[in-house]
């Protein structure tokens, strides 16, 4: 992201006329070495510099006392005999200073060409870049726990075009444990105003004179020190004045815009999770430091703000401003804080508990708020219910924002939303936004109560936050549409989802210290979001929804207002079981899952004879190589308790399936099952967070099943047994013959889930084979399973069909015409061409938008995509936008994806937000593939800086562009764009160390699985 500049000399404002507009000390643009004596100081002014700038003031110095001792005549300049003796000694020096460098630097570059890629990477952290900057992230940038902050009272004022500026000023109320001599605020990117730096104590006590005040960069702390020590049981209070820039880089406080009856609008709002705060307000920025706000927000008067309460009163201010004061917020951290001020207009219903809801939307989109609105009011009662504890607050805001860069974000009362995440037009929309939007919306409001109002101590535990948000989302919109099937739709959302990252040697456990507010971001991921849910998913069919519900309630109950801790929630679960009779203890169990990266595969073999079953666990990963090396890990720890659950054919009992416990110290249990000769099926309805292989009798026995009568298995277990074969073999777990049988029933099958499973799973095998010559028999095979439903389903969309009939037509048209079915594509050209000649009358369903567009654009010219592009930039419907512009990148002429990456990053019509969306698109496309990667390469410094800090930080973008690498070419390309650029390798560090990984996995299966699939997919077509 472009970098923020806050230089006071330059903050365009009369510097006579406003006190904010005076600052001499900045933390944004100011000078890299400064000396600092400010007003309050008494100590001798002190010199901060970089070693770079030290070095060029060394330098600067020894010239000058040098040439200070010379004599210019006409002739030259005359040299004194001790001067030149000087020169002598210092050219001494420095040759040996050149000599030893050299000799280190040689040795250091063999040494580093020894590392592998991977090893760089872990290096990093503790090396120096060549050009001499170090890359090291400080790990101390917590603030002290002996001072917490009571209250803040904040007053901020956005200046929008052309300034682009925000004033503020903040009080800082606080109090101390201990007697301590120092105050530590967070703040960056802020111009301090010094003159009207204030320091006082409650009225029964006196201040201690202020002695200096002092800014660290690196670890964005703000300290103030006291000339006698500040006591327990006192209220301080620092007062401050600043200013910042209203930034474009979707964090902080930044602008954002849209366009409106041809003229541009411009707004500001806030992004503050998880450590952006400080780049607003000075304070204390970590979830653990809960206070209470009195919020002011002066505004122009044309315009409205939006904030976590409602407003008190509003005031008349000079040059037509407003001031809107919001009543006191209730205790909470700072990331939840928000403040908007734009043009906007709302909607409102009152809920059934009585809270007002309303949708804050530009003025020309409101209505396509209401959805939102109708799910917002359903869900707030819904988890008030659920929870048994009342939402705390009067009001409810959801509010639409053309710029966002997360989904949205659950601010306390006041959630924001990136525009695709909220509005909905029935008209243009397909059924796959609505339920997006349900989902968001649903998991948003779940924060209010899990992370809000119980809110982590730190972000190692982000996943209690995330987790439940993620879990309780689908909870939520199955109350609302209980038709749509939510509870399946999980599994291949999020446990198949989140499997494959979670089976690399460089994932990482769900709870992990962090540090770094880069580190922070990181885990903003798949394991923090999908496995949390997968696990408390797990939980709940071991403990029981009611058990679970009241182990909810007493935990969220007992820290309202306050932090808790992973171990305080095992606490009140275990507690609750105990008193249903269940004798569980949580954190036994669940520390297995959560304190260690991966997940076991259960391994079930039959002594047919005997009817015994051994039944044993191992570390899963997905390259072989790891896997042979699983159990020495396995011995130092990397074991679960697993909750296993099994039924047989005879005993299908899907309601009730036997249960028993793997534990973690007894790795191997033996059961009396079944009768000879009969399937066993284990983790029924897939309840649990693992995978299962059989012994090949039994596996053969399931697909026979499925051939034969696939209703007698659940449709869950059926898109499970698909997943779990196919994802076995890619490890070398299974044969790829058994893999691929387990495919061949779905010729007939005409469920939604086990389809969709299939073909997410097929998708690597897809990837591996695009350039290979055999490429054609994989085709012709999925082919020739898909045509009985592709008939079956057609493009007859209609808003009569169920809400998953829906949903399938699209993956099933989609998976067709992407593997060439003739029909498909001939129909999809035809649409288009049609819609092409009159837009008004020969509209597209929105359902199939997504699957004509694409392929039109695909099997089309440039005609087709100019006519899209121009379409595009006309709509003013968000979902019907994202349908564009992913569509664009379907092309598969090179100058025009080349095109379209050069606009990701330079043209007006694409958001900072969707231009990563643009080249993780590409990257998929077989065309697009190593133009992406090339891209990426050649723009990496603008590409990292763009998106640096952003939530989730690089790693989906890098996971896209290298997913397909499987050469030793490409890994060769990877591993040395790594080494070149070590220096600059601050963000995105577990992201290459899992594209690395995944590079040599994939080389791998190349060697030991092509010959076999070829051969399968051979004797099938004949």
């Amino acid at each position: 992201m472009a970098a923020t500049s806050a230089n006071p000399t330059s903050l365009g404002v009369d510097a006579h006329s406003d006190p904010l507009s005076a600052p001499t000390h900045s933390s944004a643009d100011a000078p890299e070495c400064h000396i600092i004596q400010h007003e309050h100081a008494s100590v001798t002014p002190t010199c901060s510099c970089s070693s770079k700038e030290t070095k060029s003031l060394v330098s600067a110095s020894t010239s000058s006392s040098l040439t200070g001792c010379s004599k210019h005549t006409a002739e030259g300049y005359f040299v004194p005999k001790n001067v030149l003796v000087g020169y002598v000694m210092l050219v001494t020096v420095i040759i040996a200073m050149i000599a030893l460098v050299t000799g280190f630097a040689v040795r250091s570059s063999c040494g580093l060409a020894a590392l592998s890629s991977t090893e760089a990477l872990l290096a990093l952290n503790g090396s120096s870049s060549r050009s001499g900057a170090a890359v090291e992230r400080p790990r101390d940038i917590r603030l002290p726990v002996d001072v917490f902050p009571v209250h803040y009272r904040l007053e901020l004022r956005p200046v929008l075009n052309p300034d682009f500026r925000f004033y503020g000023e903040v009080d800082v109320v606080f109090m101390c444990k201990t007697p301590v001599r120092s105050l530590t605020l967070h703040m960056k990117d802020l111009a301090v105003n010094e003159s009207m730096i204030g320091f006082t104590a409650d009225e029964n006590n006196d201040a201690p004179k202020m002695l200096n005040w002092k800014e660290d960069r690196v670890r964005q702390f703000l300290t103030f020190t006291f000339k006698a020590d500040l006591l327990p049981g006192v209220k301080y209070n620092v007062s401050l004045k600043f200013s910042g820039k209203l930034n474009d880089e979707l964090r902080g406080f930044y602008r954002s815009k849209y366009e409106r009856d041809g003229t541009t609008s411009w707004l500001a709002t806030t992004q503050f999770q998880p450590t952006d705060a400080r780049r607003v307000f000075p304070c204390f920025d970590e979830p653990i430091f809960k206070a209470t706000f009195d919020i002011t927000v002066v505004r122009p008067a044309n315009m409205i703000s939006i904030s976590n309460m409602e407003v008190m009163r509003q005031d008349t201010r000079a040059e037509n401003l407003v001031a809107d004061v919001y009543n006191r917020t209730l205790p909470m951290s700072t990331y939840l804080l928000v403040i908007v001020v734009c043009d906007f207009t709302n909607k409102e219903k009152v809920a059934d508990n009585g809270v007002k809801v309303r949708v804050w939307t530009r003025p020309d989109a409101l209505a396509q708020g209401e959805f939102a609105l109708d799910v917002a009011v359903q869900m707030l009662t819904h988890f008030e219910n659920y929870f048994g504890i009342p939402f705390p607050l009067s009001k409810f805001d959801l509010i639409a924002v053309p710029d966002f860069i997360a989904g949205a974000m659950e601010n306390w009362g006041a959630a924001v939303f990136r525009e695709g995440m909220m509005l909905y037009d029935a008209e243009l929309s397909p059924a796959s936004s609505k339920q997006l939007i349900a989902i968001v919306v649903a998991h948003e409001v779940a924060h209010q109560w899990f992370g809000n109002l119980v809110t982590p101590k730190w972000w190692d535990t982000l996943w209690l936050n995330e987790g439940f948000a993620s879990f309780l989302e689908y909870h939520g919109v199955d109350f609302a549409f209980p038709t749509w099937q939510m509870s399946q739709m999980f599994v291949i959302e999020n446990i198949h989802d989140t499997f494959e990252s979670d089976a690399l040697n460089t994932s990482h456990a769900i709870q992990l210290p962090v540090y770094h507010p880069d580190e922070i971001g990181e885990i903003f991921d798949r394991i923090s979001y999908g496995k949390g849910c997968s696990l408390i998913r797990m939980m709940r069919h071991f403990l029981g929804e009611e058990t679970l519900k009241k182990g909810l309630k007493s935990y969220l109950t007992a820290f309202s207002y306050s932090n808790a801790e992973q171990d305080d929630l095992w606490r009140h679960l275990t507690e609750a079981g105990r008193q249903d009779g269940k004798y569980i203890d949580v954190k036994m169990v669940m520390d297995s899952w959560t304190l260690q990266m991966g997940y076991p595969v259960i391994t079930i073999t039959q002594d047919y004879s005997s009817k015994n079953v051994r039944v044993y666990q191992q570390h899963f990963f997905i390259e072989p190589e790891t896997s042979a090396s699983s159990a020495e890990r396995s011995e130092s720890g990397f074991a679960w308790h697993v909750p296993l659950t099994m039924i047989t054919a005879s005993d299908r009992n899907y309601d009730k399936p036997k249960q028993l416990w793997l534990s973690k110290e007894n790795k191997t249990v033996n059961e009396l099952l079944s009768p000879q000769n009969e399937w066993i099926l284990v983790n029924v309805r897939q309840t649990g967070y693992y995978r299962v292989n059989y012994d090949e009798r039994n596996w053969k026995l399931l697909i026979t099943q499925l051939n034969t009568d696939r209703m007698k298995i659940d449709v869950i277990n059926r898109a499970q047994i698909v997943n779990d074969a196919l994802t076995l073999a890619r490890a070398a777990y299974l044969d790829y013959a058994i893999a691929f049988s387990t495919t061949e029933y779905l010729i007939g099958e005409q469920d939604f889930l086990p389809w969709v499973s299939c073909l997410k799973a097929l998708e690597f095998v897809d990837a591996m084979l695009q350039s290979s010559e055999h490429y054609g028999l994989l085709k012709a095979y999925i082919l020739r399973q898909l045509r009985p439903i592709y008939i079956i389903l057609g493009w007859g969309d209609s808003s009569t069909d169920s809400h998953i009939q829906q949903l399938q037509r699209v993956e099933i048209l989609q998976a067709a015409c992407y593997y060439g079915h003739d029909n498909c594509v001939e129909n999809a050209k035809l649409i288009f061409t049609r819609w092409m000649s009159n837009p008004e009358q020969n509209k597209i369903s929105p359902n199939l938008k997504s699957v004509v567009y694409c392929n039109a654009i695909r099997y089309g010219n440039a005609e087709e995509w100019d006519f899209a592009w121009e379409m595009y930039k006309k709509t003013t419907t968000t979902s019907e936008k994202r349908q564009f512009l992913t569509s664009l990148t379907c092309s598969r002429e090179p100058w025009i994806l080349n095109r379209l990456l050069e606009w990701s990053l330079t043209s007006v019509h694409i958001r900072k937000q969707d231009g990563d969306l643009v080249m993780s698109l590409i990257a998929q496309n077989p065309v697009g593939r190593y133009l992406a990667w090339n891209f990426f390469r050649e723009r990496w410094n603008e590409i990292r800086l763009r998106y640096a800090g952003v939530i989730g930080g690089l790693g989906h973008l890098i996971n896209a562009l290298t997913r397909s690498f499987n050469t030793p070419f490409e890994l060769l390309e990877l591993e040395t764009f790594i080494t070149d650029n070590q220096d600059t390798m601050t963000l995105g560090q577990r992201a290459f160390r899992q594209a690395v990984e995944k590079a040599r996995a994939n080389i791998g299966w190349r060697k030991r699985n092509l010959a076999a699939i070829v051969k399968w997919l051979e004797n099938i077509r004949r």
